[in-house]
């Protein structure tokens, strides 16, 4: 199934009105007929409006409340997304995790990464001062040794060419 814009949307309902089939219509535009079927509900509630994607969030209370809608009028998820213009999928999971979590399940999900906490490094003790330090110097001690040996080596070559 491919996303489709609100000019393709609206190309496909008007296909629909003109006398096309739904399931013609549908194969053409390589989407479901169900799809089809919801996006001209949408268009007949809500016009134009009604086949534009959204783009924001719900908080915990408004997701609440789209449910005990649908419970209170007893509609379905179809309906109830048609009326308020939000997919009966993202309903249908606002459902199940409100019945699995509670009011809880309906908070939004934090994506991404947890930001990488560094461990503070605990106090080195004097003696491991003592360590770090000899290491560096014998470290520096034969990066020099070896820069002194290359320098030779190329003041002899140097030497012989001459």
């Amino acid at each position: 199934m491919t996303k489709c814009n609100q000019e393709e949307k609206l190309l496909a309902i008007i296909e629909v009105e003109n006398g096309g089939s739904i399931y013609q219509v549908a194969k053409l535009h390589q989407i479901s007929k169900s799809e089809l079927q919801m996006w001209i509900r949408n268009y007949q509630q809500n016009g134009e409006n009604g086949l534009k994607t959204h783009a924001y969030g719900c908080t915990s209370k408004q997701k609440y409340e789209v449910l005990k809608y649908m419970h209170d009028n007893q509609i379905s998820f179809k309906e109830t997304g048609v009326v308020l213009g939000i997919r009966p999928s993202t309903i249908w999971q606002w459902e199940k995790r409100y019945l699995e979590n509670g009011i809880e399940g309906l908070e939004d999900k934090k994506k991404g990464r947890k930001p990488r906490v560094q461990k503070p490094k605990p106090p080195m003790t004097r003696e491991e001062e003592l360590l770090d330090r000899i290491q560096y110097l014998e470290a520096e001690n034969a990066y020099l040794k070896k820069l002194n040996a290359l320098v030779g080596e190329r003041e002899k070559r140097e030497k012989g060419i001459r």
